[in-house]
């Protein structure tokens, strides 16, 4: 299935290196639910052409973790998928997927601090991707400097930004642009699935749901991304009806009538933290969730996971 949407790129700033510099910032402020501010555009720009096949497809496992306020959300093990059913995945199209899925269980442990569940994370992560021929794009030495800075927040959280950016890397030098789409799905899906579990009650968690509404705007650029794959991989097919039940409800919502874009948050010609932002005013100017479209989102977000970590897909 061809998706007829119009991609959002000039305006919006590509995943990839959005992601790592989002979850990093976020790590350093210690308030996740704060405004993320994108320190270094201009150099983040200036390597855009380095990942010109997969820049605007990428929905961040970041760009969810990084609203997440740990002083009012305890870390949730029983949530992740546990690296000892690594081994049980057997197909490739799974094994991209879960190893989209352990990035971002990856990340979520390096965000909480928790050194043994990041070491453990990134050492499948490490195996995983070899399993699936992205060599080097985590090696023992990222794995000897995690295990060096334990008690470092930040070097964890950015050596996890860094396993995720190598693999991508990888991929794209190496024209895997089908499996950056196997395994960004399976990211997407975990962040999701993260994000709806931290929400208990519909009427207090407006800035979660508010962050949530906003993936309609990636999920769009996913999925245009996928439908141009050119690949005799059955699995990109087959990633792209797996999130059609998403996707339909995300259509379904309210676009609201801001843009996307990514201004300065000064107006004066020296250069400025610039932000991701949605233009205008108001909560009309966002895309909202109601309650019984975040309900349909839930029960679909597990539907899905549920398939992929059972191995049922």
């Amino acid at each position: 299935m061809k998706y007829n949407m119009k991609p959002v790129r000039n305006s919006f700033i590509p995943m990839v290196m959005l992601a790592a510099m989002m979850l990093a910032n976020a790590c350093q402020s210690g308030q996740k639910g704060s405004p993320v501010l994108i320190q270094d555009m201009d150099k983040i720009e200036s390597g855009i052409e380095s990942f010109n096949q997969i820049y605007h497809l990428y929905p961040s496992p970041a760009e969810m973790l990084s609203v997440i306020d740990m002083t009012k959300v305890n870390f949730n093990e029983s949530l992740l998928n546990p690296v000892e059913r690594a081994d049980q995945y057997l197909d490739s199209k799974t094994k991209s997927y879960i190893l989209g899925i352990y990035m971002t269980d990856l990340a979520y442990a390096a965000l909480f601090g928790r050194h043994e569940e990041t070491l453990d994370y990134l050492e499948t992560v490490k195996s995983l991707a070899e399993e699936i021929n992205i060599n080097k794009a985590v090696d023992e030495s990222m794995i000897e400097k995690a295990r060096n800075n334990v008690e470092f927040l930040d070097s964890l959280y950015n050596i996890s930004n860094d396993a995720f950016i190598n693999i991508l890397s990888f991929c794209e030098r190496n024209e895997r642009s089908n499996t950056v789409v196997m395994l960004s799905a399976g990211a997407f899906i975990e962040s999701l699935f993260l994000a709806v579990h931290m929400i208990d009650d519909y009427g207090t968690a407006d800035h979660m749901l508010q962050h949530l509404s906003d993936q309609k705007y990636t999920i769009n650029n996913f999925m245009l991304f996928a439908s141009s794959v050119v690949s005799d991989d059955s699995g990109v097919e087959s990633t792209i009806k797996d999130l059609e039940k998403i996707k339909s409800i995300y259509d379904g919502i309210e676009p609201g009538t801001g843009g996307v874009t990514i201004k300065s948050t000064g107006d004066s010609d020296v250069k400025q933290p610039k932000k991701l932002v949605i233009s205008g005013s108001g909560s009309a100017s966002q895309p909202s969730l109601t309650e019984e479209e975040f309900n349909a989102l839930k029960v679909a977000v597990i539907e899905l996971r549920d398939k992929i970590v059972q191995g049922k897909l």
